[in-house]
């Protein structure tokens, strides 16, 4: 039986920067049916969500800060013992980004102390590698915790096998995205820009410029594209970070300067899907990524890592193809094909943005979400 009045839902993220699991939270937040839900979101102080709180400001949803910094920190859990109290949550929701993220989930027994009822939490990444202290502090943790949701199926045998999670508190709820939103965008002008033909075949890939998402290996691969027939080929690098200084050298080295374009961070990726013909996702280590997702709904065909998520979202040969990581000449060969068949790239497009609509549907996200949260609170009444 519903509750007459909205439930009350706190969501909890320590991420020092906007990345995919930000994103799921503002996707999931923004596709709850609102007469149902309040809600609001905790963050760290003094980190760079990129206008994350301002856009969920534009929804009604408040954000509070807490001085919580780490593991030991007993100031910060009793700044957000007293937000627990103050706000009085129905469900405190739980965004793992790492699998060890938020104090390794010591802010659930904080708030079950606080008054909150139920703990809830998403795992991204439960595959990283483990550190006992927090391994130990994380079990402890699930004692406080009725139900995870995994992004992913692979997810599942780390969180019961490794962490410790009983496999009947474990859901798996795959990524979905805003497919009107992405509709709604226009070109970004890009090839103009670039200075690229229209003959060129553009090949992206999105994400931070750190080690495990596998630029080296594409970089390679791409070199070994050009040598093999790819002279219409472009390459355009989308992020930032730490890797940027080694990556530019990489390509001067390969000759490749001309061919590849390193474009920054951007805040407009949906419109650079638009003009670009495929994405290539070359990472060591993923959940579900959102590109991936925007790519397939914007008709491109993806060639991806064949690792952890990726193959519940890609169908081989189907809508992308998928490659061993690390593998520069299997990623070379792929993109060649890509390159030779643009009909079959086109099909591969076609059938990935069918499969999107279907599958990979924020509203199908939400939903499925909201049912996790019922459970609990009609168990709770009963």
């Amino acid at each position: 039986m519903m509750n007459d009045s909205p439930s009350r839902i706190m969501y909890f993220s320590d991420a020092p920067y906007f990345g995919g699991a930000e994103k799921y939270l503002e996707l999931l937040i923004s596709g709850l049916r609102r007469d149902r839900y309040v809600t609001c979101v905790v963050t760290r102080k003094d980190v760079n969500l990129g206008g994350f709180a301002e856009r969920l400001g534009a929804i009604g949803v408040r954000v509070f800060e807490t001085s919580l910094s780490g593991p030991y920190d007993i100031t910060g859990y009793w700044n957000f013992f007293r937000m627990v109290r103050r706000w009085k949550p129905d469900i405190l929701h739980i965004n793992l980004a790492g699998t060890y993220d938020a104090q390794a989930s010591l802010v659930a027994p904080v708030a079950r102390f606080a008054g909150c009822r139920f703990v809830v939490t998403t795992e991204h990444l439960a595959m990283v590698e483990t550190l006992w202290k927090r391994r130990t502090a994380k079990r402890l943790s699930a004692l406080f915790i009725q139900q995870v949701i995994s992004i992913t199926r692979s997810n599942v045998p780390f969180l019961t096998d490794v962490h410790g999670i009983k496999a009947s508190r474990v859901e798996v709820i795959h990524n979905g995205i805003d497919i009107a939103e992405l509709d709604d965008s226009t070109s970004s002008g890009l090839r103009a820009a670039l200075g690229l033909k229209k003959s060129a075949f553009v090949f992206a890939v999105v994400g931070s410029l750190i080690e495990r998402k596998g630029h080296r290996t594409l970089l390679d691969a791409f070199a070994r594209l050009a040598v093999a027939g790819g002279a219409q080929a472009a390459l355009v690098v989308v992020g930032d970070g730490p890797e940027k200084s080694d990556l530019k050298r990489r390509c001067r080295q390969l000759g490749l300067e001309k061919r590849v374009f390193f474009l920054g961070h951007r805040d407009d990726v949906q419109r650079i899907m638009q003009d670009v013909d495929c994405l290539v996702v070359p990472s060591l280590m993923e959940g579900m990524p959102f590109v991936i997702l925007e790519a397939m709904a914007a008709y491109k065909p993806v060639i991806a890592s064949r690792i952890y998520g990726i193959p519940e979202v890609i169908v081989e040969g189907e809508t992308g193809l998928l490659v061993p990581p690390a593998r520069p000449k299997e990623f070379s060969a792929a993109m060649l094909r890509m390159l030779e068949h643009p009909e079959q790239a086109r099909r591969m497009g076609e059938r990935g943005r069918d499969r999107v609509k279907e599958h990979f549907a924020r509203d199908v996200m939400a939903r499925r979400v909201e049912d996790v949260y019922e459970r609990l609170l009609c168990s709770d009444r009963s």
